[in-house]
């Protein structure tokens, strides 16, 4: 049987960062899990690579939503990695902060020391920023030296300059640090990258210091429960090669699986709702109903044109030109293969009187017949993708059944509330009014999807129903605050309710979704949440 001081269960953005941190104490050991293998694919570090990666079930959970009447009763596909870095090695690579209002509402609800104040120094320890030069950024919030490289997207394309121009013509600034002092605005996205290369949380925090002896980690091993002893958990129990093993911890068992997997391993456990545990034969241990409750997540719904000329990438797709670019990529890490899934990023306000922003655009110059998996238009085309930042509607994720192996339940319940669908077809009118604009409008053929026929509100919001998907942002399922009976799972120390021994420490905690992509605050949780482990125990 193995101990260990703490075990992490999951290697992906948090629990490589709290891998890396609590190791630093050389008379600490860790035991890192992780379910999937290796990050040996090399499509995960060319960052075009997602394309491939985000459908490969070698590396992905495949996990998919229960079909729901809002969303045109589709099953829609959430990927979530299994391998090294979990979904930071098969994510779109997008660094985005959010916004200061959204860490500030986590403290008014009842979560001291999560002001947007308190948080900003462990997203600078996490960051070194070569995105912008010493004259644009402002170093009281940017970090220089962490483990995580955040860059500039590496290659720039006319028809993405146009539409900045077209967006400042129509009263939308450009913001080159949508990360800085004011995210509104239009510019090309900071990224995870390093050299043209994906800096996945395994490159950033477990490569450099794989070799520390007081740090064991261990792929394929699926953790199926955990070991409690009454109140406390002391341990969890894992499938290694397919036998079943047992491994202690001395401190703390700290769960990093994710906002779908971490309160399923709660529920297969007996933690949570005792009907939902009861109705799965898991004799309850401990009543949190708020286990797998709360699930938010931002749902994307994409506008696409024809355009005139050759301003599209959907040509270096296949051919010669594609090898051109594989050329160009191997030679110098930049062109089309360097890309990210959003090239050009834009956040802007549905309607006047708003704090900051409600809606965030994935902008790239190229089109698709398909999607869903990413298969070019054999024309020109550009794609406007946008989502709303601060979704009302509420989901939830619970057991299929007590067979840990059985993927679970996931209920988003997008478009359920009224102000939802309103800022969903707010994004698909605005990406409109740019593309309208004089300035756009004389490079443009057509209107692809929807196709300017679906004009109403109701049609707009029926297209975004028919065609919307997840944009993998899923949060809340453990979410923090001071209260277990108003559906809370983790106090502000990110310690599970009435459990001694047990964290929870990844995007599930997030009381509210953040004003854009997931990543880079789920690190700075792990980097606060390891700092806090350690304060704990000195």
């Amino acid at each position: 049987m193995r101990k260990a001081d703490y075990i992490v269960v999951g290697a992906g953005s948090a629990g490589c960062v709290l891998a890396n941190r609590l190791s630093e104490d050389p008379k600490i050991s860790v035991i890192l899990l992780e379910a999937g293998g290796e990050d040996r694919n090399p499509l995960i570090h060319i960052p075009a690579g997602y394309i491939k990666t985000m459908v490969n079930p070698a590396i992905n959970w495949m996990f998919e939503s229960e079909p729901e009447a809002n969303t045109a009763m589709r099953p829609i596909a959430f990927p979530r990695g299994k391998v090294l870095g979990v979904s930071s090695a098969i994510n779109a690579m997008l660094y985005v902060r959010g916004q200061s209002h959204d860490y500030d509402g986590w403290a008014q609800r009842g979560n001291r020391g999560w002001s947007y104040q308190d948080v900003l120094p462990f997203f600078r320890k996490a960051e070194h920023c070569e995105a912008l030069g010493y004259e644009d950024m402002d170093p009281d919030l940017r970090g220089r030296n962490g483990p995580l490289n955040v860059a500039m997207v590496r290659s720039r394309y006319k028809a993405l300059d146009l539409v900045i121009e077209a967006a400042e013509h129509l009263g939308y600034p450009h913001n080159p640090d949508y990360n800085g002092h004011d995210q509104e605005g239009f510019a090309y996205y900071q990224v995870t990258q390093k050299n043209g290369v994906r800096h996945s949380a395994k490159k950033a925090y477990i490569d450099p210091i794989r070799r520390r002896p007081n740090l064991t980690i261990i792929t394929k091993a699926q953790v199926t429960s955990l070991v409690m002893d009454g109140r406390k958990a002391t341990g969890v129990r894992c499938l290694i090669n397919g036998s079943e093993k047992r491994i202690e911890a001395g401190r703390e068992v700290i769960l990093s699986a994710g906002a779908i997997q971490s309160p399923q391993l709660l529920e297969l456990s007996g933690i949570g709702n005792p009907a939902i545990l009861s109705g799965h034969g898991i004799k309850p241990q401990h009543e949190l109903k708020g286990v797998g409750e709360n699930l938010q997540d931002h749902y994307i719904s994409r506008i696409s044109w024809k355009l005139k000329g050759n301003l599209s990438i959907n040509h270096l797709s296949r051919g010669v030109a594609l090898a051109g670019e594989i050329i160009k990529y191997a030679l110098l890490r930049r062109g089309a293969l360097s890309l990210p899934a959003g090239i050009l990023g834009g956040f802007v306000k549905s309607r006047p009187g708003l704090i900051g922003p409600d809606i965030q655009y994935h902008i790239a110059n190229a089109s698709f017949a398909n999607p869903a998996k990413r298969v070019f238009d054999d024309f020109p085309g550009m794609t406007f993708g946008p989502c709303q930042l601060r979704p009302e509607s509420r989901g939830h994720i619970h057991l299929r059944s007590p067979d840990p192996l059985d993927a679970p339940l996931i209920f988003p319940n997008y478009l359920d509330r009224e102000e939802d669908q309103r800022v969903n077809v707010a994004g698909l009118r605005i990406a409109r009014e740019i593309m309208e604009c004089d300035l756009m409008k004389k490079h443009v053929e057509a209107e692809l999807r929807p196709g300017r026929d679906i004009n109403s509100d109701e049609e707009l919001l029926a297209y975004a129903r028919e065609t919307g998907v997840t944009l993998y942002h899923p949060v809340s399922t453990c979410r923090m605050g001071p209260s277990p009976d108003t559906g809370d799972v983790v106090d502000e120390r990110l310690r599970v309710h009435g459990i001694k021994g047990l964290r929870v420490i990844d995007a599930s905690i997030m009381p509210t979704l953040v004003s854009g992509n997931t990543n880079a605050p789920t690190i700075m949780i792990a980097e606060k949440g390891a700092a806090m482990i350690r304060e704990d125990h000195s």
